[in-house]
């Protein structure tokens, strides 16, 4: 009987033990996105038939922090199709389905990249300055499941403690990661079966030309694995091809305005405005949806305003 009453007891807490460890698993979320909610108020200007017509304004109804340009996109669509707004002259276009897929940031200068990492028998081969997919005999990165490693001739160092944006300059330090090992990127949380990336930036160094990466993902927006997200920003004058890649990105149709005085953030307590850019977004009265989304995360807000 006390044997019995012992194997229940074990049984017990193997179950309980079980449930503790799917709830872990089911609730688990990444530290991603924000709490802040943004709110759109449509410009006093009247709008007119000219293509520079101030469409709205958007500020923070609850802020608990500032938001990286980098990390940020806002979108709107008005009657026939959608449209990134930028701080520069230039947002993504729609490539479709692919391998690597390159989308520029509001900031109009930083890139977040998804690559396909799924096959266990080959490599999906990564050119940078490009942001294409390539091959064996033509790369920077390549990439399989966790596994990423750099080309030959192609050396990485590593900078902590410091923000994506701050980090503007090439530090000097060595570089020491080369083609020989792969890339330390990530931590496995055995509580959660989860791949989790670590906070730091690798800094690339290919032919005297610098790129700075930060891995954010290893998670499609479906929660699929193998899909590497990361961030990628050029360092000393490196010129980056991709930015002019007319693949890649186009004029864009809508432009961010700020009014804060740090030009890396969506400061809490500031006011931005959006702007037609040569381009007609709304002849008239119209609606506008607003989608804004902070390290690929939406932010909640406004969905949609008419501007008048």
């Amino acid at each position: 009987m006390e044997l019995k009453h012992i194997g229940i007891g074990i049984v017990g807490a193997i179950l309980i033990i079980g449930g503790i460890w799917g709830f872990m698993i089911r609730s688990y979320e990444e530290d991603m996105g924000t709490n802040n909610i943004f709110v759109a108020n449509d410009a006093s200007n009247n709008l007119t038939n000219e293509r520079n017509n101030s469409l709205f304004e958007l500020s923070f109804s609850k802020a608990e922090e500032n938001l990286e340009w980098s990390k940020l996109r806002i979108s709107i669509q008005n009657a026939t199709e959608t449209m990134d707004c930028s701080k520069g002259n230039f947002t993504s276009k729609d490539i479709g389905n692919a391998k690597v897929l390159p989308k520029l940031s509001s900031d109009g200068m930083t890139f977040n990249v998804v690559v396909d990492a799924t096959s266990e028998e080959e490599f999906t081969h990564v050119n940078l300055n490009q942001l294409i997919e390539t091959d064996e005999t033509n790369y920077d990165l390549r990439f399989s499941k966790t596994d990423i490693y750099l080309s030959e001739n192609v050396t990485g160092t590593i900078v902590e403690d410091t923000s994506f944006e701050e980090l503007t300059i090439v530090p000097e330090q060595d570089f020491t990661e080369n083609s020989e090992e792969r890339l330390d990127w990530y931590d496995y949380k055995i509580t959660t079966h989860r791949i989790e990336v670590e906070d730091k930036i690798y800094i690339i160094k290919i032919n005297e030309q610098y790129y700075k990466i930060k891995f954010t993902s290893y998670y499609n927006e479906d929660d699929e694995p193998r899909y590497v997200s990361f961030m990628i920003g050029v360092l000393d004058n490196t010129e980056f091809a991709a930015l002019s890649n007319p693949d890649l990105v186009s004029p864009a149709k809508c432009t961010i305005i700020e009014l804060g005085e740090n030009p890396e953030m969506w400061e809490a307590n500031e006011k931005i405005a959006i702007f037609e850019n040569d381009f007609d977004v709304c002849e008239s009265i119209c609606t506008i949806k607003i989608t804004v989304t902070y390290e690929g995360i939406p932010v909640e807000g406004t969905k949609q305003l008419q501007v008048k």
